[in-house]
């Protein structure tokens, strides 16, 4: 028999293994379309309307008999920005609206604001971001420059017709300054991309290490049949699992320290929040994770197939748990599916204790589904570890 023949009869044996394998090949060809799908869709997809309030205190000017208001007269240009939900909000409800998030910025028309443009010939805009996630906020600055020159050329020829979004000339001829005068709720003008990534980066990675560890180390316990002799004792299926929990979550946890710990201090993040705090929603994480690997992996025969689990659970929470794009921005239909989505909780967690400097208090909600979601999995874990066979 020759080299070549030999060659074939093992080829044609891997692959009529692989065909009678009918997981694996739907996951071959249903998982990767599915994931495809969802980053067409997610890229895509039109960014949301970004909601801009004006507190306008300004008591205009009279020219010529008639009261000019520059602050109405800048609610109307932000009227017709595409990219602005505008609205026009008293001191207090921005206050409210920009610490529930509820507002990306706020910009505040003081008293005496027409005036002082026309005297001055300087338009400064006050501008206040919400913050916590600089890629809006470098697009807003972007967009209210151009709301101050239209601003700035509506001051010069006061009275006359307002120019749209739409009118191609937006330079600044008039001879008016424009300012902005930026202030931070969260975060500020030095944090960049990955201030507001790493919390979600550290999240994704805690999830998909601990998990892949869990899974493989719990399999070859089974493998091995170590499970199977302490199912021959007294020992109850949940204690197993709780066990299990206990001697692989000090590995996940040394995990997520270094990461956090790199993350900060060698990365060089930017951060606002207690790194206690920040352990203690990874703690949350890694339990969760352990516990989902310990209970999909009673479903493995083996390694192979524990790694057939990751782009099904773990890239597409990567995907959808807003890692990389901000679930309000996600399809209607897709938001529901990143809902039900463990990592979307915990990233959200991460981000407002990191960015925002939030206590665990202030999480509390977010904490107690990530609570929630690592019990139900020990109690799933329990009862397919109980059956688990090789």
């Amino acid at each position: 028999m020759n080299t070549n023949r030999r060659s074939f009869i093992l080829a044609r044996r891997v692959i009529q293994q692989r065909l009678a394998d009918r997981r694996t090949l739907a996951l071959m060809v249903v998982v990767p379309v599915v994931l495809l799908s969802f980053m067409g869709l997610l890229i895509r997809n039109e960014p949301g309307k970004l909601v801009v309030g004006i507190v306008n205190e300004d008591q205009g000017i009279s020219i010529a008999g008639a009261t000019f208001n520059l602050g109405d007269r800048m609610l109307a240009v932000l009227d017709g920005f595409e990219e602005f939900d505008s609205q026009s909000m008293t001191a207090a409800e921005a206050r409210r609206k920009l610490d529930a998030g509820d507002a990306d910025a706020v910009i505040t028309v003081g008293d005496g604001f027409t005036q002082q443009v026309i005297e001055t010939n300087r338009l400064a805009l006050v501008v206040e971001f919400e913050g916590s996630n600089p890629m809006i906020s470098d697009r807003l600055t972007k967009l209210l420059e151009r709301v101050a020159l239209q601003a700035a050329n509506v001051a010069a020829v006061a009275g006359s017709p307002m120019p749209t979004a739409n009118t191609p000339n937006t330079a600044n001829t008039t001879g008016v300054e424009t300012t902005i005068e930026s202030r931070y709720v969260h975060g500020g003008a030095d944090y960049d991309t990955l201030d507001y990534m790493a919390p979600a980066m550290i999240g994704f990675f805690v999830f998909f290490f601990v998990f892949l560890l869990t899974c493989i180390s719990f399999l070859r316990e089974r493998v091995a049949g170590t499970l199977e002799r302490l199912q021959a004792t007294p020992i109850r299926p949940r204690e197993i699992i709780v066990g299990y929990m206990l001697g692989f979550l000090l590995f996940g946890l040394l995990q997520g320290a270094v990461m956090l710990l790199f993350t900060v201090f060698v990365l060089d993040i930017h951060y606002a929040g207690n790194l206690i705090n920040i352990f203690l929603v990874e703690m949350l994480l890694v339990a969760l994770s352990v516990n989902l690997g310990i209970f999909l992996s009673t479903f493995a025969q083996n390694e192979f197939q524990v790694l057939q689990f990751m782009p099904l659970i773990v890239v597409s929470q990567g995907l959808l748990g807003g890692m990389i794009w901000q679930v309000e921005d996600m399809p209607g239909w897709l938001q529901p599916v990143s809902r039900v989505m463990p990592l979307t909780y915990a990233n959200e967690a991460l981000r407002d204790v990191m960015i925002k400097g939030e206590s665990l208090l202030d999480v509390w909600g977010l904490v107690l589904i990530l609570i929630g979601y690592a019990v139900l999995f020990v109690l799933l874990a329990a009862r397919t570890a109980g059956r688990a066979k090789i």
